[in-house]
């Protein structure tokens, strides 16, 4: 009941981007405030309800992929959600497979460089994030190429002995 009463209040104030993690504050906050539950239960819930919200997308991402496998921004999308899950191992293998499809895929060479650099591959973030440097610059897409040369410079104080670009 109480479940079906959220679901139509959220319904009413509008569906956005921001909708889970709105959804997940309110339950926080009913669940420390109103029910005076302490705030480390209301944060298990939480973290349980957001754990199966990101294992369901993955779910529909793998859905996506079986209906159409040549389909690079589900490949993309679908290492987001493992993102979100910290399964980086499968993050990068959703990547990798977008770029197989599409080379020049900016967005996944960027994304690909920042799972390696959570995975501590030095050398293969620092690869990608030269190659999404190279095809933002041939895009002109100023902001992006700020944003990629600042993330270049992060890697290269993270990895200074991982200048050299591997051969992969």
């Amino acid at each position: 009941m109480t479940s079906r009463l959220l679901n139509r209040f959220f319904y009413f104030i509008g569906h956005s981007i921001f909708h889970p993690l709105v959804k997940g504050l309110f339950v926080l906050l009913v669940l420390t405030g109103i029910l005076g539950l302490p705030e480390k239960w209301a944060l298990a819930v939480d973290f349980q309800t957001y754990l199966k919200g990101a294992q369901a997308e993955v779910s529909r991402h793998k859905e996506i992929i079986r209906e159409d496998p040549l389909d690079a921004i589900a490949y993309l999308e679908l290492g987001r959600a493992y993102l979100a899950m910290g399964s980086h191992e499968e993050e990068v293998e959703a990547y990798q497979e977008a770029i197989k499809l599409n080379h020049k895929y900016t967005t996944a060479h960027y994304n690909l460089s920042m799972a390696y650099d959570l995975l501590k591959d030095g050398p293969n973030a620092i690869k990608h994030m030269l190659r999404a440097r190279d095809l933002y610059t041939q895009k002109r897409n100023h902001a992006r190429i700020r944003n990629v040369k600042r993330q270049l410079s992060l890697l290269y104080l993270k990895y200074p002995d991982n200048t050299i670009i591997p051969q992969n």
